[in-house]
């Protein structure tokens, strides 16, 4: 008897035990699952006037459905995932309710209304917009009395099933190409009555500014007059231009006046910017004059020409086209071109791209600051910029303008600087060089140099152990031996004024002329 009580306890000792391990290792995962969301019915009635329609209910971290049919009865029916049920409807409106539940037990709630119309669908009013993302892209909504849902073909593949929606929907669709195309939009009722309403749709893609000849379904309908024209592929793409494609031109025959002229589809918009900007490559001489002109659409009224000078020899520039004192009243809606209007041809092939409206000239390097003309594009920290009439006009720097910083009293790590967004990227090589002039109140202030990509400055090439030598003068620093992530895209340029230093006072510090030299 001893033994059986002493086996007894032994077994009731191990059963403890694993008890407890079981109680201390599992643990309830499901607590943590999310509540269901995103829920959804999806009505789908039968159109034999029977009134049978079939619910499916959708959402996301769902175990089951209970769906409440909402007709008066209190019925409901549970379903697992993906499954679905049906009903029979008298006509009228319904409220449906869906409760999903999840692993843990946690429930969310949903309803939808439904409409059951035996008769047919009455004041359809179809709604087509111009998409805001694509000139081939439009959105399809309607709105009916007495219907239950529509469904909308757009004109374009007979193969293409059509797309159902629901009134408060929008269904979006991109033409594959332009041209003149049906929209189908047929307004579903609880039976078999239906509602067919149709609207033509045009397609077109706008040649309108900017300007860059790359499309290819625009037809660009250029018009040459003593010269020959044609778009083609960029023959020098760089980082002045990268894009693919241009417009080639070059005068032909015995005139001065050889050019061409570029359409838009309507009159340019001149409520915001109203100069011009157009990117050329000429292996003309350097100075080789470049006009613009612009017209109405028949040519009948016509604007100044508006001229530009190359500044660099077979190589892509962005020229600028100062048209203050243009009446922008008129429908101006084309753009004329020359190449050297007034001198005989030479045989010289030249091109141009990106034709846009523009405030000023590009921001490019070197960076002289003696253009007014300029929009700069310059942010600092713990401190503050302008650009000033050099107030210490030297030998060493007669220039008219300067950048002034206004350098705060702060502590160390301040991370002084200005940054100035350049249009063109610098070419970064392991043999670049830069240059600045610097007025400094004091010796041996550090000055750094960073390069970085804008929105980006984890992408950049920096040197970081200048110091000026004189005080109170201008002096040239000299930037090499370039240490970074990245050598392209790099148009912030970041100067540092003794980031890691502190001042008890407020310093000012003058920059000109950021030269890369190779």
């Amino acid at each position: 008897m001893k033994n059986i009580k002493f086996l007894l306890f032994t077994i009731l000792a191990v059963t403890a035990t694993l008890l407890s391990c079981e109680n201390s290792d599992d643990k309830d995962l499901s607590a943590d699952l999310d509540a269901p969301k995103e829920l959804g019915l999806i009505f789908n009635i039968t159109q034999d006037n029977s009134g049978l329609v079939t619910i499916s209910p959708t959402g996301v971290d769902v175990t089951s459905f209970e769906v409440f049919y909402g007709d008066g009865t209190g019925e409901s029916i549970i379903l697992p995932l993906g499954a679905n049920t049906q009903r029979n409807y008298s006509e009228g409106t319904y409220t449906v309710r869906l409760v999903a539940t999840n692993l843990s037990g946690k429930t969310t709630e949903f309803t939808r209304d439904l409409d059951v119309f035996f008769r047919a669908p009455e004041n359809v009013v179809v709604t087509v917009t111009n998409s805001t993302t694509s000139n081939f892209g439009v959105t399809v909504s309607a709105t009916a009395d007495f219907e239950t849902s529509f469904e909308v073909t757009f004109g374009e593949d007979p193969t293409l099933a059509p797309v159902p929606f629901l009134e408060g929907d929008l269904v979006n669709y991109d033409y594959s190409g332009i041209g003149t195309y049906t929209i189908t939009v047929t307004a579903l009722s609880g039976g078999a009555a239906t509602a067919v309403t149709t609207e033509v749709v045009m397609i077109v893609d706008p040649v309108i500014l900017p300007l860059d000849f790359e499309s290819s379904t625009l037809n660009y309908n250029l018009i040459n007059f003593e010269s020959t024209v044609s778009i083609i592929n960029n023959p020098a793409v760089s980082v002045g231009n990268p894009s693919s494609k241009v417009v080639s031109i070059q005068k032909t025959g015995t005139q001065t006046f050889g050019g061409v002229v570029v359409p838009l589809s309507g009159p340019i918009d001149f409520t915001g910017p109203q100069s011009l900007r157009m990117k050329t490559w000429s292996p003309m001489p350097i100075g080789t004059k470049v006009t613009i002109k612009l017209e109405n659409a028949d040519g009948t009224i016509s604007s100044p020409d508006y001229e530009a000078f190359t500044t660099r020899g077979s190589a892509w520039e962005t020229l600028f086209f100062d048209t203050t004192g243009l009446d922008i009243t008129q429908p101006f809606s084309r753009f004329v071109v020359f190449f050297d209007l007034g001198n005989a041809p030479t045989g010289a092939i030249n091109y141009f791209d990106d034709i846009e409206l523009a405030d000023g000239p590009p921001s490019l390097l070197p960076l002289t600051f003696e253009d007014s003309r300029i929009q700069y594009n310059i942010g600092t920290n713990n401190g503050s910029q302008a650009i000033v009439a050099n107030p210490f006009p030297s030998a060493a720097n007669n220039s008219s303008t300067v950048l002034r910083f206004n350098r705060n009293a702060t502590g160390t790590n301040s991370f002084a600087l200005v940054a100035i967004v350049i249009d063109q990227p610098a070419v970064i090589s392991p043999t670049t060089t830069f240059t600045l002039k610097v007025y400094s109140p004091r010796v041996g202030m550090p000055i750094w140099l960073k390069l970085e990509r804008v929105g980006n400055g984890g992408q950049f090439q920096e040197v970081t152990s200048r110091t000026t030598t004189v005080a109170n003068a201008w002096e040239t620093i000299t930037f090499n031996s370039f240490s970074g992530t990245a050598t392209a895209d790099l148009r912030n340029m970041v100067i540092f004024f003794d980031p890691l230093g502190a001042t008890t006072a407020p310093e000012t510090i003058y920059i000109d002329d950021l030269i890369q030299t190779n």
